[in-house]
C-alpha cells in the first residue's frame, strides 16, 4: 500500500509540473483526445 501511495505522490508532482506548461498540456490533450472539461474537473478535485 505504501508503494502505491509513493507512486501516487510522484504522479501528482509530475502532473503539477505539466500543468505549469500549458502548451505541453494542450498538445497532450490533442494527442489523447481529452477535453477542456476533463482537465477542469481534475483541477477542481485538487
Amino acid at each position: 500500500m505504501a508503494l502505491l501511495w509513493c507512486s501516487r505522490i510522484q504522479v501528482d508532482r509530475a502532473y503539477s509540473k505539466v500543468v505549469n506548461v500549458p502548451t505541453f498540456l494542450k498538445k497532450l490533450m490533442n494527442i489523447t483526445g481529452m477535453s477542456e472539461q476533463w482537465h477542469t474537473q481534475i483541477r477542481r478535485k485538487r
